[in-house]
């Protein structure tokens, strides 16, 4: 029996691996190459409850695995991924309002850790 939110963590593991060999060749991307840090940060709190995504070199959560279809609703917390090798924890309530920096950090750790405390205290 497989287990659907193993294997997305599973799937996002290795896609942010693909992303950051390509960001390493020359001309490659922009984004930095810090992705897959990120996504083994995250899994090994208690965001691996939740479906993980990107967007837009940003890692989001999401309460179901196809929230784009209306199976789970996407969490207000994201990471992104910025220049220098650099992760932004944000908060937005929706996509017409501006969003609010948390965190910026050169750590996967840290960022993790300060967006499971942001889900925790949003409840």
């Amino acid at each position: 029996m497989t287990d659907p939110l193993s294997e997305a963590w599973d799937f996002q593991a290795q896609a942010a691996a693909e992303q950051d060999d390509f960001g390493r060749t020359s001309g490659g991307s922009w984004i930095p190459p810090i992705l897959r840090d990120l996504v083994l940060a995250a899994r090994s709190t208690s965001l691996s409850r939740y479906y993980p995504f990107t967007s837009h070199a940003t890692l989001r959560f999401s309460t179901g695995p196809q929230w784009w279809l209306g199976s789970g609703d996407v969490l207000a917390i994201g990471i992104a991924l910025v220049p220098e090798g650099r992760y932004l924890v944000y908060t937005q309530t929706s996509h017409d309002e501006p969003f609010s920096v948390e965190l910026e950090t050169t750590g996967a750790d840290e960022a993790a850790a300060r967006a499971e405390q942001l889900v925790n205290a949003l409840g």
